[in-house]
This record gives C-alpha cells, structure tokens and sequence, in this order.
C-alpha cells in the first residue's frame, strides 16, 4: 500500500498490497535499497532482512516442531505494533472491519460488484497470510477434505488445489494476471491514486478488480486516521527492501536463508523479515486481532518440495503430491 495522493518519489513506481500477501507487491518499475548489513544471525541477505532496527522483532526459525506454523498471542502482537509504530486504537474499528470485507460502506464511483470484490480479495488474503494454529482453512484433495497450515513456510494452496507462494503469478501485464492469487490481485484495490489515475505507470488491473478502492472506503468511512498511522510506522520504512525482496525472486517466489552453521534453508517471500512486517502491519491495520495469526516462527520449505517448485513451469505444483512432507 502506498500512501493515497502522494505521487513523489519511488512512491509513483511502485505500490505494496496487503493481506494479502501477499506476496504483497506489485512493481511498476526497478527500485534501488540502500541498507546497512543484516545482523550476522538473521541469515537473510540485507534486502530481505529489510530494516536493521526490526528485524530482531521478525519470526525465526523453529526450533522444535511445535513451533511450526504457531501463532502469537494477542500480547505479543499488540507490543509488536507498538514497537513497529503502529497505536492499536487507530486500527479499523470491529465495525469498519465487517464493512469493509462485506462490501459495504461502498464509496462513490464503484460499483456493488466492485465493492464485493474488494471484499473477497480482503478475506481471502488475511486468510492467507494468517494461516497458522487456530486458522487454517480446507481444500478438497483427491476427493476429501484437508485442513491447510503452511504460514510458517511462507505457502498457500489454492482452491485448486495448487501449493505455491501467494505472490506467485504470471507477469502483471499479461491477460493471465487475472489467474493470480487474492493476495496478489489485491495490489489494485490498494494502490494510489497516482498509480490508479495514470496508466502510464501500470497496466489496468484485471476484469473486476477495483483500483484504488481502499483509499476511497477508508475517506468515505471515517478511516483517514488508520491510513495516516500505517505511514507513520515501520511500514514505510519497509516498502522498499518488501518490494525489491518479491522482484527478485521471480516467478517462484522463493528466498533462500544461510544459517549459522553453514547450512541453507528455504522459504517463500511473507516470511522473510521485511516482507512478513509490512504484511503484518498491514493487516494489523485493518484486524488486530486477525494479525495475531501471523506466523511467529519461519520453517524452510522440504527440499523435495522446492526443487519441484523451482522445476515447474509456473512456480507451483499439485498439493496432493506433497502434503504429506509438511507438519499440520
């Protein structure tokens, strides 16, 4: 998400999504970051480790298997926000939150249709992104119905049945955009008027999506507030190394981490540091209480997985041949 009416800068290049994350951003245009080094123990390079003064603040790694997939309690994620720069009363309120992922509340200038897209979209990537202990969701697989929890590998399974990192996708501009994941379809909703406004910084947003309607829900509905906060806090901060981390990971979508002792791991995108704080706030933004399903800890994906991964011809592979390498 890129602050509304704001057109300077990096800020006309590029706009963040949210909750969707996924996988959460959609660049109009190269980025340069500019960082200090990462701590020595974080393991990920310095773009996607992203602000030094947080990352001692993002997941790590499991040690011990009931750590996967776990979520934080709502203390913890309240003194995340705290110490992020985000005040929780300054969050949707519980009221603004059920209109907004009900399609109500629907500004001026778009449609029902519309609003109820920027509904789904919402839902669908908070459930996402927040797939962890307590909120997981059910795919059928090969006929029966399986319980989905990857958030600690930075994973999503489709509704078809497809396990892949949220923001993979086929090129923005192409027509099969419109295939990609909620968590980065949602990118339109969330952009700026300078990206919604001008198509000479983007493509249009695929059939449905409504570019922009965020910022207009959130100046129709007495939100002003949670947006000014957002950009207050370490999000802003994030946005570059979140934006550079997605670009380069290509198609896959996947990051690779070195440990201490020489060894590597690898996961998706939301849960390297700087994406999985920008994500967090995000949606810390709009639920607190949604954001506490964050994935407290990051789990490298199984190496039989990856491999299939990196080997496909579009970043993703059927569920159904690989569950049985993660811990529910």
């Amino acid at each position: 998400m890129i602050p509304l009416r704001k057109t300077a800068g990096a800020h006309t290049k590029a706009f963040i999504a949210t909750v969707a994350s996924l996988a959460l951003v959609f660049v109009g245009g190269a980025m340069s970051v500019s960082a200090a080094p990462a701590p020595p123990d974080t393991g990920f390079n310095e773009t996607n480790a992203g602000v030094v003064k947080y990352q001692p603040f993002a997941p790590t790694e499991v040690t011990r298997a009931r750590q996967v997939n776990a979520p934080m309690s709502q203390k913890k994620a309240d003194r995340l926000a705290r110490i992020f720069g985000f005040d929780k009363d300054k969050a949707f309120t519980k009221k603004q939150y059920t209109a907004f992922v009900s399609g109500k509340g629907r500004p001026a200038g778009f449609t029902k249709a519309e609003a109820r897209k920027a509904a789904q979209l919402t839902r669908l990537s908070v459930e996402y992104l927040s797939n962890t202990t307590g909120n997981t969701y059910q795919r059928i697989i090969d006929g029966e119905e399986v319980t989905v929890n990857l958030g600690s590998y930075g994973l999503i399974v489709s509704k078809d049945g497809m396990l892949k990192v949220p923001a993979n996708c086929p090129d923005p501009s192409s027509p099969k955009f419109s295939e990609c994941s909620p968590v980065r379809q949602i990118n339109w909703v969330l952009a700026p008027d300078a990206i919604c406004d001008n198509p000479d910084l983007a493509k249009s947003p695929p059939a449905g999506v409504p570019c922009g309607y965020m910022g207009a829900w959130m100046r129709s509905n007495k939100a002003r507030g949670t947006l000014k906060e957002l950009y207050s806090s370490a999000y802003a901060r994030e946005v570059p190394y979140a934006s550079q981390s997605q670009d380069d990971a290509k198609t896959a979508q996947l990051i690779y981490v070195d440990r201490a002792d020489g060894s590597a791991a690898t996961v998706g995108v939301p849960v390297a540091p700087a994406m999985w704080i920008l994500n967090y706030l995000l949606v810390y933004a709009l639920n607190p209480e949604a954001a506490r399903f964050f994935p407290a800890y990051w789990a490298s994906i199984p190496e039989e997985v990856v491999t299939a991964i990196q080997e496909s011809d579009n970043g993703q592979v059927p569920y159904s041949d690989y569950m049985q390498y993660f811990t529910n």
